[in-house]
């Protein structure tokens, strides 16, 4: 079974108006600490170069950021192929995670991590996807889960019952009992 899932495009409109108000709010603040440091200073001539070049660097880095979000928008991918999870994004390497190396998960507001024996935070399922998406694959991925420890549960059933059997083979012995509190005989006693 393979089955692509997308980032929702609605999302990205949020993305951008947050994106949007952080530079926004990060420009004023910086000019309101510009005029009460001058203020301050006790100097009448307004720093033109300052007020000025803070508004330009902020709107060219704003259009950065909202144009790599766009990116990662068109071109991110999460495929789930035959239990494996292959997500590829922009400037990323292609990442595969097979659900049989998961061993927890760590839901985050960015979304889910997987984490496994190599460690946590391996792969991510962001929560930019349709919901009901998303919660598609936790559910897959809380169910897999769930069946992995039930296997494992009856693994440590088995173990235990494994132990008991060879207890038990110790306390039998095809040896008579008289025979066993024999001392072995050496080699030149036999002649």
């Amino acid at each position: 079974m393979t089955k692509n899932y997308f980032l929702d495009p609605n999302k990205l409109t949020k993305r951008k108006r947050n994106i949007f108000l952080l530079y926004g709010i990060t420009g004023a603040v910086a000019l309101v600490v510009i005029f009460v440091i001058q203020h301050m200073a006790g100097t009448d001539n307004p720093p033109w170069l300052a007020i000025a070049a803070i508004p330009i660097l902020l709107v060219l880095v704003a259009g950065r950021s909202v144009s790599q979000q766009k990116d990662l928008w068109e071109h991110y991918n999460l495929t789930l192929e035959d239990d494996v999870f292959i997500q590829n994004q922009p400037n990323y390497p292609e990442t595969r995670v097979a659900l049989s190396s998961i061993t927890g998960t760590e839901e985050t507001k960015e979304g889910l991590y997987l984490k496994s024996k190599q460690g946590t935070r391996i792969f991510g399922i962001p929560r930019q996807l349709k919901d009901a998406e998303y919660e598609e694959l936790h559910q897959i991925v809380e169910a897999y889960l769930d069946k992995k420890s039930e296997t494992i549960s009856m693994d440590e059933e088995s173990e235990i019952d494994l132990q008991s059997a060879l207890k038990l083979t110790d306390e039998i012995s095809a040896v008579v009992p008289e025979a066993e509190s024999v001392d072995e005989v050496s080699g030149d006693d036999l002649e």
